[in-house]
């Protein structure tokens, strides 16, 4: 079958002749897709919270209404689950404070990683500072939230003392293993540098020492309190 050759005035299109793409557009259409997937991930990591809180107050109710042993450790295992819900959500909300505080570049992920990470944290096009004010949020936060569970969570309730401690070995966990790294960055003026010294020398020991913490002072609480 024959194929005709095209007219030569027939309308010729190519990537020259497309219009350049509009940046203020651009950028509107970028802050609208991060507002949606922070309200997205947001309105999940507020329903895994309330959620962890809720299996943990249902067990605590058992316990106390039954006297039951079982009922006690399940209290306890929803304790340290709750804990370690709130804190590493919490956490990651820290950093993300931190890095837009500094303006720093953290799109809002499409949905969460492994649960918890919701943002990019964009190393390479972000600076010392930037990286310290990411840094220090997920540092202080979980302070913060063990704070406000020792002054809302009644003593003598062992499962209570269970979730303390798993506040304070996530808080102490996140600090021994990013502190240095901050150190480090500022010291030596290379963020990346850092956090690949950082990563390669610290993050199982400072889960160690988090749970060594934890166990040291659930221990504590229910002995004393």
């Amino acid at each position: 079958m024959a194929v005709e050759a095209p007219l030569d005035d027939a309308p010729q299109t190519n990537a020259d002749s497309q219009p350049a793409p509009d940046p203020v557009a651009m950028r509107e259409f970028a802050a609208k897709l991060d507002r949606a997937n922070l309200k997205k991930i947001g309105a999940l990591h507020f329903a895994m919270v309330m959620g962890a809180l809720t299996l943990w107050g249902a067990g605590v109710a058992w316990a106390q209404t039954t006297g039951w042993a079982i009922a006690e450790l399940a209290a306890v295992a929803n304790a340290v689950i709750a804990g370690t819900v709130i804190a590493s959500t919490l956490h990651e909300w820290g950093h993300f404070t931190g890095a837009r505080l500094a303006d720093a570049p953290s799109p809002v992920l499409d949905a969460p990683r492994n649960h918890f990470f919701m943002f990019d944290f964009k190393m390479a096009d972000a600076d010392v500072r930037q990286f310290t004010w990411m840094s220090w949020g997920g540092i202080l936060v979980p302070w913060v939230i063990v704070l406000a569970a020792r002054l809302f969570i009644p003593g003598g309730i062992t499962s209570g003392a269970a979730l303390i401690a798993t506040l304070v070995g996530k808080a102490t966990a996140a600090s021994h293993f990013e502190v240095p790294i901050v150190r480090d960055a500022n010291a030596c003026g290379d963020h990346n540098a850092a956090f690949g010294r950082g990563i390669a020398g610290g993050l199982d020991k400072s889960g160690r020492v988090g749970n060594l913490t934890g166990l040291a002072v659930f221990a504590f609480l229910v002995l004393v309190f």
